[in-house]
């Protein structure tokens, strides 16, 4: 059993994930039926939903950086990944995996550090949304821990190739 298999077994790994997909579900729906309810106060009622840009804003950064993560979690982000045809040694495909994966670990720290200060950012201003005066910490923090989510996605994924890799290295001799 590898270490990601310890980690996915794990209450808090299946808590993140029923978290995210909650989030998406919700975000989702409320996304619709808000467009939907904005739709017929203007052309059935002659009204208007004001504010309505405004709060599906907010909820679209929660179902993006939600789902970014969820990406991160199921590692179906898209991948320019054109070594992979070019080498034939499945022990050098391994390590250029590994190589993609530092990288990746890599910018996306980098990444969260910008989105935390983001975030910090809006603690220390209070910045409010212009219609109803929401606090912009509502899609802030989304972005801060959607970036600290994928971080996480992506040690844990690293961690895992790598000791696939030295398994697989020992293995072979």
């Amino acid at each position: 059993m590898t270490s990601l298999d310890n980690i996915q077994s794990l209450g808090f790994w299946k808590t993140l994930n029923h978290f995210q997909k909650f989030v998406m579900a919700s975000t989702s729906i409320l996304i619709v039926l808000m467009i939907c309810v904005a739709v017929v106060a203007r052309y059935i009622f002659q009204s208007d939903f004001y504010g309505s840009e405004e709060l599906i804003s907010m909820l679209a950064f929660w179902l993006y950086f939600m789902g970014a993560a969820q990406g991160s979690h199921d590692r179906s982000q898209i991948s320019a990944d054109i070594v992979s045809c070019y080498i034939h040694d499945e022990k050098r495909r391994r390590a250029m995996h590994i190589v993609k994966d530092v990288v990746t670990l890599g910018v996306c720290l980098l990444v969260t550090f910008w989105a935390l200060k983001f975030v910090a950012w809006g603690f220390k201003m209070h910045p409010k949304s212009p219609v109803f005066r929401l606090p912009m910490l509502i899609p802030h923090i989304a972005v801060g821990l959607g970036f600290v989510l994928m971080s996480w996605y992506h040690f844990v994924y690293l961690v895992q190739d790598i000791r696939t890799h030295v398994r697989l290295v020992r293995a072979d001799r």
